[in-house]
């Protein structure tokens, strides 16, 4: 089965469709009067991929990239999958993402799927404190958001083709010289040694839930001026926040 690869967060479609995903657990929160988190899968080309997600216990859960979630019936079925609440239905059923929805302090779970139409399936999954929280309403303001969702997928194709992967000396050779390149950009940005400079990146990556190769791309990214190689303005300051 193939793993959860994540779209880059500040590229499109997952820039639009997490502001999408905010506006309806807005919503549903106000609706409900209790909390509510969500995430944005699709399945195409043959891989799995985590558009976007928000909430802090979705994302320390792992049940947005766990590949056996709820999502995953959604898709395999091509039906809604409501849970009204977990607790009973964890009795009956023992899959790891449901216990880890649980511990997080989810009690409910709405997941619609969204064909795409150029192949594929998008997934929209609600988890809700409130049991008995995703009713008739909530559903088809879901759905609703489902379908714009999956448009925005369709709309910015920006879902690449997997690459084969690397073997594990040349994904290690790429990691030490995209951190090399960072840390250099820290160490004249902020005026660091080197020892700090690493110690920024692995904050970073720890705060964010991110690999140390990813924030080390993000830094050097945020801090180069493109087209000219070097640092400047605004760019420095952005690297001195990071």
């Amino acid at each position: 089965m193939a793993e959860v690869c994540a779209v880059w967060p500040g590229a499109e479609p997952a820039r639009s469709v997490l502001a999408l995903l905010d506006d309806l657990v807005g919503l549903v929160t106000a609706g409900t009067g209790g909390a509510a988190e969500g995430a944005v899968h699709a399945h195409r080309r043959g891989a799995d991929w985590l558009i976007a997600s928000t909430g802090d216990r979705l994302t320390r859960s792992g049940a947005a990239v766990d590949h056996a979630g709820p999502w995953r019936e959604a898709l395999g079925t091509g039906a809604p999958l409501v849970l009204p609440d977990l607790r009973a239905e964890a009795a009956a059923v023992a899959e790891p993402w449901r216990a880890a929805a649980l511990r997080a302090g989810f009690r409910g779970v709405l997941a619609l799927p969204a064909p795409l139409q150029r192949g594929g399936t998008a997934a929209l999954t609600l988890y809700l404190d409130e049991p008995g929280a995703c009713g008739p309403e909530v559903v088809r303001r879901a759905c609703g958001f489902a379908g714009e969702m999956a448009s925005l997928i369709e709309l910015h194709s920006t879902i690449p083709a997997r690459e084969p992967a690397l073997s594990e000396a040349e994904a290690a050779r790429r990691t030490r010289a995209s951190v090399d390149h960072a840390v250099g950009v820290l160490m004249e940005v902020r005026g660091c040694d080197e020892d700090e400079a690493r110690h920024v990146l692995e904050v970073l990556g720890a705060s964010q839930g991110r690999t140390l190769e990813a924030v080390a791309a993000s830094v050097v990214r945020h801090a180069v001026r493109p087209g000219r190689g070097g640092l400047g303005g605004g760019s420095a300051k952005a690297a001195r926040g990071a």
